[in-house]
């Protein structure tokens, strides 16, 4: 989550959930983690506890790493 101003909380969830995202080891377990992290940011923005920019920043950040870990795992 470079470049993204979070609370503490907040950023140690998104690493968390980009750490599973990256270690997941099938294509099933690499969407049902992308998805949890959708979510996530999902009711960050649902209670308004970020900015509409940063918001989309996660978005992009978390679609970014599950495309690519989904492209590693159809390519092993």
């Amino acid at each position: 989550m470079e470049g993204l101003t979070l609370g503490d909380k907040i950023e140690r969830e998104a690493d968390r959930l980009l750490a599973q995202i990256a270690r997941s080891d099938s294509m099933l377990v690499a969407a049902k983690a992308g998805a949890r992290a959708e979510g996530f940011v999902l009711g960050l923005e649902a209670g308004r506890v970020l900015n509409a920019e940063t918001i989309e920043k996660m978005y992009v950040i978390f679609e970014a790493a599950t495309e690519a870990r989904l492209k590693e795992l159809a390519g092993a």
